[in-house]
């Protein structure tokens, strides 16, 4: 204890002393950190020796806080209590000694002093503030000084020592974060401690109406318990009822523009009082103050808001009838408020307001009091303290960019008739066609099919110039929609050697629509022989337009002077046998023929 005697007196920053101090009083284990019994060792030594400065202080009859100060060469020396304080201060900030220490001191410097000496503590507290509420210490130390601000507030006069414990609720404020859970009514308990008294028996030579001025007064105990109306359906069928009797007379008795300017508000708030008279006496004047009147209609919007507070289980929510209950009687009431001079509108206004910040509130606390604060966003430097430049984003793409350099180039290019052109489709698919031919060696990964945008625009144009190739994309894929011209023979007979599904299927569709066509001529013919001859008739009739046009194209092609893709098939069928293009009509018309009798025989 002599070490920390003889420390307090030396000059300089505690940083140049306190280690060593602590060292050589309690010989630590480590060199830097001290253990559980060696911090239990140093605070028992630390509290004894602050209860022997503050004896010594009030034997002296000095303030605590300014015990043992000095006057040297003009410099007036830190008292010997917050020299203590400030050594145990950087102690716990360096993590040296366990951080809750120096809040113990506090704690144990309040209680030992008068009212007069804690306002002096509580200055040094202040000046430290931001020290304490570092996270290290503030983890370690915050229900200490909640406890400790506490007692200040139970020993303090609300009364005379209202700027003392504003400064006191200033501080619990900023110390403590704005989620902290131990400053919020987590479970909505009411003050049910705070009763209103009232006169129950009428006194002599008094002309008011005693049953209103009993039934009035007889709403606070409603409005201090609010949770009691939810739970007792009689109790809310007596309050709406006085309720109504004290919103009747309101309405009975407005207040006029004089009456509302005579009470100057502004004025009044100054002089303002928690609670009103109740004497029976003024109930005539106070009917006609209209801070009075909005007094009492604020408390009904405020209770109203809380039985329809939101987050509310369906057991706690109340009935239908309740609910169109509270909704006339807040209709009511709002209209009475806007009515109630000075400017009632606006002060209706800021009651709503006033009400939605706290239905937010209700929901905040509902939702498990979730932390407000966010961590700050580290900026990272710039190497060598050399600012970054800010990136640049670019917009549009590859081509847009390229396209606005041709533009530049080219000042002519946007009027060019040629600017705006869609390809045919020979042209289009000639790079896909070139890709197909084995002999040109194309590497698969490079071929154009590869690419979706060309495969899409193709597609498109396919579309809108070629339904019988793009017809050919479900069954082929991509090559099946190039045009079989643009294809080397081995490749087209690929895509063209069998008829496809569909083809089959449309020239089903033929037959049978012939040979239902048979049918009705069956009906209208007189004989049957005629019908037989009116079928077949028909049947060659549908089968005679693929004839002609077969031999009309060999016609052209034989007369005509021939293309080179007429050349190419004209060589292809000399190539096969005449046996073998007779076997392929022959199994062509044998299917056809086959399938009529089919139909004809169902």
């Amino acid at each position: 204890m002599d070490l920390f005697r003889r420390a307090i007196l030396e000059p300089g920053p505690p940083e140049n002393f306190a280690l060593r101090t602590v060292q050589e009083a309690i010989k630590p284990q480590k060199q830097t950190k001290l253990v559980q019994d060696e911090n239990q060792l140093l605070e028992n030594i630390l509290r004894t020796l602050l209860q022997e400065l503050v004896s010594a202080a009030v034997q002296s009859e000095e303030k605590v806080m300014e015990y043992g100060k000095a006057i040297a060469d003009g410099d007036v020396s830190q008292g010997q209590i917050p020299r203590l304080l400030d050594i145990v201060l950087y102690l716990c900030e360096k993590e040296h000694v366990e951080a809750g220490m120096i809040f113990q001191l506090l704690e144990d410097l309040t209680e030992m002093s008068t009212m007069r000496n804690c306002e002096d503590i509580f200055g040094y507290i202040e000046s430290k503030q931001d020290i304490l509420g570092k996270p290290e210490l503030f983890a370690r130390g915050k229900l200490v000084m909640l406890r400790t601000c506490n007692q200040l507030l139970r020993r303090l006069s609300k009364a005379n020592d209202v700027v003392f414990c504003g400064r006191i609720i200033m501080f619990l404020a900023h110390f403590f974060p704005l989620s902290e859970r131990s400053a919020v009514n987590i479970k909505g308990v009411f003050n049910t401690s705070n009763e209103t008294n009232y006169e129950k028996e009428p006194p002599d030579g008094i002309s008011i109406d005693f049953n209103f001025y009993k039934t009035f007064w007889s709403l606070q105990e409603n409005f201090s318990n609010p949770a009691s109306l939810a739970v007792v359906p009689t109790k809310w069928q007596k309050f709406t009822s006085s309720l109504m009797v004290v919103l009747n007379t309101f309405e009975a008795q407005p207040l006029s523009d004089e009456e509302g300017n005579a009470n100057n508000l502004e004025d009044e708030a100054t002089t303002f009082n928690i609670k009103y008279l109740t004497s029976s006496k003024l109930m005539g004047l106070e009917l006609k103050d209209p801070s009075f009147r909005r007094h009492i209609l604020v408390q009904c919007l405020i209770l109203f808001d809380y039985l329809k507070a939101p987050g509310k289980n369906d057991k706690d929510l109340p009935s239908e009838a309740v609910r169109e209950d509270i909704k006339s009687c807040e209709e009511c009431v709002k209209k009475l408020l806007q009515s109630t001079p000075p400017k009632g509108e606006e002060f209706l206004q800021s009651i709503e307001h006033i009400l939605e910040r706290e239905r937010n509130w209700v929901w905040w606390k509902r939702d498990g009091c979730p932390p407000f604060e966010k961590p700050p966003i580290e900026k990272k430097a710039g190497q060598d303290g050399v600012k970054k430049r800010k990136p640049r984003w670019r917009l549009g793409n590859k081509e847009l960019s390229q396209l606005w350099k041709w533009a530049d180039q080219n000042p002519n290019a946007l009027t060019d008739a040629q600017r705006v052109r869609t390809p045919s489709i020979m042209e289009y698919w000639k790079p896909l066609a070139e890709d197909m031919d084995e002999s040109a060696g194309i590497e698969p990964e490079y071929h154009h099919k590869n690419n979706r945008v060309y495969c899409w625009k193709g597609l498109r144009f396919s579309a809108r110039q070629d339904l019988d190739g793009f017809s050919r994309f479900t069954e082929y894929g991509i090559e099946g929609v190039v045009p079989p011209e643009l294809l080397p023979p081995e490749v087209r007979s690929k895509y063209q050697a069998k008829p496809s599904e569909r083809s089959k299927r449309a020239r089903k569709e033929e037959t049978k629509g012939a040979a239902n066509k048979a049918e009705e001529n069956q009906i209208v013919a007189p004989t049957n022989e005629t019908d037989g001859e009116g079928s077949k008739t028909d049947v060659e009739a549908s089968a005679a337009p693929m004839d002609t046009d077969a031999a009309t194209s060999g016609n052209m092609s034989q007369g005509g002077t021939p293309t080179p893709d007429e050349q190419k098939q004209s060589s292809d069928t000399d190539g096969q046998e005449p046996g073998q293009i007779e076997a392929e009509s022959g199994m062509i018309d044998g299917e056809t023929d086959a399938e009529v009798e089919l139909e004809a025989v169902g």
